[in-house]
């Protein structure tokens, strides 16, 4: 159990690393778009004989297709939303959701 915990903390760690350097992001974002593109000229060209055999292939391929550029719409908007928040700490805006200026009770 510890072995399992120790990998999911591993890869939170890299999750987060990768995630709030924008060269990072950008770097994953690009290599997914190419795998994107690239598992799209496949299955269109060298294996559309054989995906085109069966419905389940198909299915199969165009859900992974569909997955893979969903994941990269959801990378697109949090980097967007990331570098907004950048640029506004940058500039010396506050976050209107911050605790800091609430009232206490």
């Amino acid at each position: 159990m510890s072995d399992r915990a120790g990998l999911v903390q591993m890869s939170l760690a890299i999750a987060a690393v990768t995630l709030a350097d924008r060269k990072k992001r950008r770097k994953f974002i690009s290599g997914l778009l190419l795998l994107i593109v690239g598992v799209f000229a496949l299955g269109n060209w060298p294996l559309e004989a054989w995906i085109g055999r069966s419905l389940w292939r198909m299915l199969f391929w165009w859900g992974g297709c569909a997955f893979l550029c969903l994941l990269l719409v959801l990378f697109a908007a949090f980097d967007a939303l990331a570098v907004i928040g950048e640029e506004r700490r940058k500039m010396g805006i506050k976050n209107p959701l911050d605790d800091e200026d609430l009232p206490s009770e």
